[in-house]
């Protein structure tokens, strides 16, 4: 049976959520982060960093799950960024073309870093009221 283990972290000084995601993304793991991304969405965390570098193998299921995540996240001046993907799940992305949907980045930092000052601005008028 095929695993998979999320982390969650979430800056108070950012509006930027991290998912650590390790193991494998198939139809039998993919509820899980399903739940994660409801989780996020129902709270109003649009701006979303995945780390997959523990991730071996995603499927269709998987990539799925990013995919239909996307809209709404976006639709609320977010993104989905995807950071540290190994070779072989790079080469799928590659393959299936994603890359024109999804961004990916060698670090965790790089990602967090793409929402740069927008992130900031966000936040501001999230404090404000706005």
């Amino acid at each position: 049976m095929d695993n998979i283990n999320i982390s969650l972290s979430e800056g108070t000084q950012d509006s930027i959520s991290e998912l650590r995601v390790d193991g494998v993304i198939d139809t039998n793991t993919a509820g899980e982060l399903e739940e994660v991304f409801d989780s996020l969405l129902k709270r109003g965390r649009y701006r979303i960093v995945v780390d997959v570098a523990g991730v071996d193998y995603v499927s269709s299921a998987g990539w799925g799950i990013f995919i239909s995540n996307i809209r709404d996240v976006r639709a609320n001046d977010g993104d989905i960024k995807l950071a540290n993907m190994v070779p072989n799940v790079y080469e799928i992305y590659d393959l299936l073309e994603f890359d024109n949907v999804l961004k990916a980045y060698p670090s965790v930092d790089e990602a967090r870093g793409d929402f740069g000052e927008h992130a900031k601005v966000a936040v501001a008028k999230k404090k404000a009221g706005n």
